[in-house]
């Protein structure tokens, strides 16, 4: 979540060391052939056209694409013992590096050990579970809305990682509390804009840790991360102010010219998913995004808030969301772009087409102020302030 996609592995002896650490009490890994074998499929079929000649979110424009939600993918498991299991998801999606190719990609390659009920240990290729729907956010069948929030979606510099991840969960008297910690590394072709910089490598290491609370179905989310983020080999030229706009994989605004140890991010999220008797159910998430030593300041705060009101088959809903750099970055940098101060409102509804498929439809209006790094302006052109864009989205999510 490949021929663009090159995690970075960890070293010999670090792996050496977690199999020593590990081996007392596990027993020996059960050959292959007597595994277990499960299987599962998504896929969606999304269109989306705005009312700009510019490119919104990577592809949308007044021209309409397929390429922003729609993707198909694979899972397997494989239950190896009682304790071992492995999993593996494979993605066939626009690609992160380049905005006119779709790519292959493996999204999870992971081995799992279970040290007990509520103990979990997993290793390989990851994704980071700061947000409420990490791991479900490319399976558009599992949520209502059309398009979960740029806003809020972008902050973290990347949503995958080869690692590890420890995870915990402890039974309460009311509900279930659980911890997860992971850290890893992440390498991949940073997205170059047509006419603009040369693509370069993005590196980046991350850490972090998850508190989650979950009673019945409601969920109270909070997590922290620190990343060290390095882009290698990027031309100069790029989009105005030297920054690179992003995708959902790449962060908003990593600067040209960084290097050393890295630029210095950390990203702060809370979030909460409840349900009321009367249907009502409340989403929201707020992200606080610091970069410690970027070259363009990129600190920056994102929330939003979703309303959703089943109805039968139907599920309308409501989104307004916001995406803020700091003060002193738009005033220094605003007038050359890549400074984020956006705000949209969403209306949009899905349809229940049995338990396997749903049919989406939105309307969203954003209204950009300073600017926004979701633009892609093209090289010589006005940086997009103080105007409005409309998008209508559509799509069919299935499960199988």
């Amino acid at each position: 979540m490949m021929k663009s996609y090159q995690p970075l592995t960890m070293r010999r002896p670090a792996l050496l060391a977690l199999a020593v650490a590990l081996a007392p009490g596990m027993g020996s890994l059960p050959a292959v052939h007597a595994a277990e074998l499960s299987w599962s499929g998504f896929a969606t079929a999304g269109y989306a056209i705005s009312d700009r000649s510019y490119t919104y979110e990577r592809y949308v424009d007044r021209s309409g694409t397929f390429m922003r939600d729609s993707l198909v993918g694979a899972q397997l498991v494989a239950e190896l013992a009682p304790r071992w299991s492995a999993t593996v998801q494979a993605t066939v999606a626009p690609s992160v590096s380049n905005d006119q190719r779709w790519d292959a990609r493996l999204q999870w390659a992971f081995l799992s050990y279970r040290l007990g009920n509520d103990t979990l240990l997993r290793a390989g290729k990851l994704r980071m579970p700061m947000y409420l729907f990490s791991e479900n956010m490319q399976v558009g069948a599992s949520y209502d809305v059309m398009h979960l929030p740029t806003e809020v979606y972008s902050t973290a510099p990347t949503n995958d990682y080869t690692g590890l991840a420890f995870s915990r969960n402890w039974s309460l008297a009311q509900g279930e509390l659980g911890l997860e910690a992971y850290a890893g590394r992440t390498s991949l072709t940073a997205r170059a804009q047509q006419g603009g910089s040369s693509p370069g490598e993005l590196h980046t290491r991350s850490g972090g840790v998850v508190l989650a609370y979950r009673h019945d179905d409601d969920v109270w989310r909070m997590g922290w991360q620190r990343s060290r983020i390095r882009v290698d080999g990027m031309g100069q030229g790029g989009a105005p102010g030297g920054v690179q706009p992003s995708g959902s994989d790449i962060a908003p605004g990593v600067p040209v010219d960084s290097s050393g140890d890295g630029i210095d991010t950390r990203v702060a999220l809370l979030g909460a998913d409840l349900h009321f008797d009367s249907g009502l159910r409340i989403v929201s998430e707020y992200a606080w995004r610091h970069a410690a030593n970027a070259v363009t300041p990129k600190n920056s705060q994102g929330a939003y808030l979703t309303l959703l009101r089943p109805a039968g088959k139907w599920t309308p809903y409501v989104t307004a969301a916001r995406l803020l750099s700091e003060k002193a970055a738009r005033v220094a940098e605003g007038g050359r772009g890549g400074i984020d101060d956006q705000k949209s409102l969403a209306l949009g509804t899905s349809y229940s087409l049995g338990a396997n498929g749903k049919l989406k439809l939105e309307w969203m209006h954003v209204h950009v102020g300073t600017s926004s790094s979701l633009i892609d302006h093209s090289m010589g052109a006005a940086v997009v302030q103080h105007q409005g864009l409309n998008v209508l989205s559509a799509s069919y999510s299935v499960v199988y």
